[in-house]
C-alpha cells in the first residue's frame, strides 16, 4: 500500500506541474475553444493513468456541465480506438447529483443499474465515474472505461482515479469560466456590432447608409414598419435588425411568410386554434401573435394574403386584439408588427388586391432596402464577406478573390434574387475553385452550371435619352447646398464645382468599372481625351482620399474596386506614396 500511495503521489505531482505549464500558456481569445483545451487537459490527465494491474483504460471522458447548470455533456474524450463520446447518463447523473464516485467493478452485472438502456448499449465491462469538485460544487465528472475482463476496476482504483479527479478540478474549472467570459464578451461585441451595423446588413454606399440610418430611428419608435424591397435584398434580416435594437429586443421576435401557406393555416399560425377546430386539429395552440408577446411579429410577404386575412390583420393592428380559429373569444396581444413585401402596394390597392386601410395602418413607417445594382459599391465588400464565410472550410481554405473577377461581380446587375444570388454564386465558387483564389475562370464555370447569361456586360440597343431622363436629384440636399454657400466662397467651393466634380468623377468610375478600369476603352465611350480622363480621374481620387482622411479602405469602397488594384492605380497615377500591398487599407 505505500508503494501504490508513493506511486499515487508522484502522478499527481507529474500532472500538477504539467497543467501548471499548460496553463501559462493557455490564450483566451476570440477563438477560445473550451472543448480543445478541455481535451488537452484529459490527455495530459490520461498519458499519467498508472492503475496498479498495469493495463490501460479503453476510454476516458470529461463530462461537464456550464456553470449556470444549463448543460451536460462530454466536454472531452480519449479513446485507444475511434473516437466516441457516448456515455451512460444514469451514471454520471447519479455521481453529479449525488457527489459521490461510483465504481461498477462488473457493469454488466451489477444490480444497481440493470435497468440502464444507456449502459447496456455502451457494452461497458467496467468503469469508474468520480465527480469533479471545485469548492462545494460539483462541475463535471471523471469518466473512465474498461472492456476487459481480465482487468476490473477496483477500490484501489477509485482512490487513485478521486485523487486525479481533485487534481485537474481546479483546472477544468478555470476552463469553463474561461468559456463563460469569452461567450458574455462574444454577446457584447455582437450587440456593439448590431448597433453599429444594423445586424448582419454588411454595406458602406450612400444607398444603405441612408436607409440603415431610416431603420435605426424606427427601432426606437414602437411603429408599424413596411419593409419593401426586391426578392433577395435582405428584408428579413432587416426587420430583424429593428427588433435588436428596439425596446422589444428581450423578447421573441417571430417570422411568418404569408406566401408559404393556405388560408386556413396561416390563420392558425398568426393566431393559433382551438381543438377540434378544423382537420388535423388535435390540442390546442397558440399562434405567432400570442408567442411573440411584448415582442415583434415580421410578417414577410404581406402582400400574399386574403382579403379575410388582411381583415383580421387590420383588427390586430387596430385594436391589438386577435381571435384563435375555432374560438369565439378576442384576446388582447402586445406585439409590434413589421411587414415586408416585394411588391408595388400602392398599385395593389389600386386593383382591389388590397385593403386600403390596413395600407395605410402598416404604412406608418416605410423602409425601402435599395437592390444590389443601386449600392454596387457594397458588391466587393458583400464577396469579401461571403468568401471568408464559405472559404475557410475548404481544403486549401480560399481567401481572395482577383480584381478581374471582382470587377464582373461588380458589373451585374443581380435582378435575379439580388444579394441572396450573389451569395449562392459565391459558394458555388467556393464548391468548384481547385486552388486558394476564385478567378475569372472559376467564375466563368459558376455561370455556367447556373445557366446563367454571359459574365460579360451585355450589348445594348442604342439608348434614346429624353431630357432630364438621366439624374435624379436630390432637391433637398440641392438646396441646402445652394443656400448654405456664402457669397464670397472660393470658386472651388461654390455649387457649380461640387456637381461638376462629384458628377464627372461618379461618371468616371462608372464607365471605367465597366470597361475593366481601362482608361483608352472608357475615353472613347466619355467622348473625350485619354489624358483628360486620367486628369480628371486623378482628381477624383485625391478628393475622395482627403474626404476620407487618407482612408484607402473607404476610397476602395466608394469606387467598387479591390483594394488592391487602388493601391496600383494609385501608383500608375502618381498619387502620394501608395501603402504597399500586402499592408491593406492605411
Amino acid at each position: 500500500m505505500e508503494k501504490l500511495d508513493y506511486r499515487v503521489r508522484a502522478v499527481l505531482a507529474r500532472v500538477r506541474s504539467t497543467l501548471d505549464r499548460f496553463s501559462l500558456r493557455l490564450e483566451v481569445d476570440w477563438n477560445y475553444d473550451v472543448r480543445k483545451v478541455l481535451e488537452e487537459i484529459l490527455a495530459l490527465a490520461v498519458g499519467e493513468l498508472e492503475f496498479g494491474d498495469g493495463a490501460p483504460v479503453d476510454r476516458a471522458l470529461l463530462i461537464t456541465q456550464d456553470l449556470r447548470g444549463d448543460r451536460l455533456e462530454a466536454g472531452a474524450g480519449w479513446s485507444a480506438q475511434e473516437e466516441d463520446l457516448t456515455f451512460s447518463r444514469t451514471i454520471v447523473d447519479q455521481t453529479m447529483q449525488g457527489e459521490t464516485s461510483i465504481l461498477c467493478e462488473d457493469a454488466l452485472d451489477d444490480p444497481r443499474f440493470r435497468s440502464s438502456d444507456s449502459l447496456r448499449g455502451l457494452q461497458v465491462l467496467t468503469l469508474l465515474s468520480v465527480p469533479l469538485r471545485a469548492g462545494e460544487e460539483v462541475i463535471g465528472a471523471l469518466y473512465i472505461e474498461r472492456r476487459d475482463a481480465r482487468h476490473l476496476f477496483n477500490e484501489r482504483d477509485q482512490s487513485f482515479v478521486e485523487a486525479l479527479a481533485e487534481t485537474i478540478a481546479p483546472s477544468v474549472r478555470t476552463a469553463l469560466i474561461h468559456q463563460n467570459h469569452v461567450r458574455e464578451l462574444r454577446n457584447l461585441r455582437s450587440k456593439n456590432e448590431s448597433t453599429s451595423r444594423m445586424g448582419r446588413i454588411i454595406g458602406q454606399s450612400t444607398a444603405i447608409t441612408r436607409t440603415l440610418d431610416l431603420a435605426r430611428t424606427a427601432a426606437k419608435l414602437d411603429r408599424t414598419v413596411l419593409i419593401t424591397g426586391e426578392s433577395g435584398v435582405g428584408k428579413e434580416l432587416l426587420a430583424r435588425a429593428i427588433h435588436d435594437q428596439s425596446k422589444r429586443s428581450e423578447k421573441p421576435f417571430s417570422v411568418v411568410d404569408c406566401s408559404g401557406l393556405s388560408e386556413t393555416l396561416l390563420e392558425s399560425e398568426l393566431f393559433g386554434h382551438m381543438k377540434g377546430s378544423f382537420t388535423g386539429a388535435n390540442e390546442d395552440k397558440i399562434g405567432a401573435f400570442e408567442a411573440a408577446e411584448g415582442g415583434t411579429v415580421f410578417l414577410d410577404e404581406i402582400s400574399d394574403a386574403t382579403g379575410p386575412m388582411q381583415q383580421l390583420l387590420r383588427r390586430v393592428l387596430q385594436e391589438g386584439e386577435i381571435r384563435r380559429v375555432g374560438d369565439r373569444q378576442w384576446r388582447k396581444v402586445d406585439v409590434r408588427v413589421l411587414c415586408a413585401t416585394n411588391r408595388d402596394l400602392a398599385a395593389e390597392v389600386e386593383k382591389g388586391n388590397f385593403l386600403l386601410d390596413l395600407f395605410h395602418r402598416m404604412h406608418e413607417f416605410p423602409v425601402r432596402l435599395p437592390p444590389l445594382r443601386e449600392r454596387k459599391e457594397d458588391i466587393p465588400l458583400l464577396t469579401q464577406y461571403f468568401v471568408a464565410l464559405f472559404g475557410e472550410n475548404k481544403n486549401p481554405p480560399i481567401g481572395e478573390v482577383t480584381p478581374d473577377a471582382l470587377a464582373i461581380l461588380t458589373r451585374r446587375d443581380w435582378t435575379g434574387n439580388n444579394i441572396r444570388e450573389l451569395r449562392n454564386v459565391i459558394r458555388l465558387c467556393v464548391d468548384l475553385a481547385p486552388g486558394p483564389v476564385i478567378d475569372t475562370a472559376v467564375l466563368g464555370r459558376v455561370f455556367e452550371v447556373r445557366g446563367d447569361p454571359s459574365s460579360e456586360t451585355p450589348i445594348l440597343p442604342e439608348l434614346q435619352v429624353a431630357p432630364g431622363s438621366l439624374l435624379q436629384i436630390d432637391q433637398a440636399a440641392l438646396s441646402q447646398l445652394i443656400g448654405s454657400t456664402p457669397e464670397d466662397a472660393p470658386k472651388e467651393k461654390r455649387p457649380w464645382a461640387l456637381l461638376q466634380r462629384e458628377f464627372g468623377g461618379t461618371l468616371i468610375t462608372e464607365t471605367l468599372r465597366q470597361t475593366r478600369w481601362k482608361l483608352r476603352p472608357a475615353a472613347r465611350i466619355l467622348g473625350i481625351s485619354p489624358v483628360k480622363l486620367r486628369q480628371d480621374f486623378r482628381l477624383w481620387i485625391e478628393h475622395l482620399l482627403d474626404d476620407s482622411q487618407q482612408d484607402h479602405q473607404k476610397v476602395a469602397t466608394r469606387l467598387g474596386m479591390p483594394i488592391e488594384m487602388l493601391i496600383r492605380k494609385l501608383g500608375d497615377l502618381g498619387i502620394g506614396t501608395a501603402p504597399p500591398a500586402d499592408q491593406g487599407p492605411s
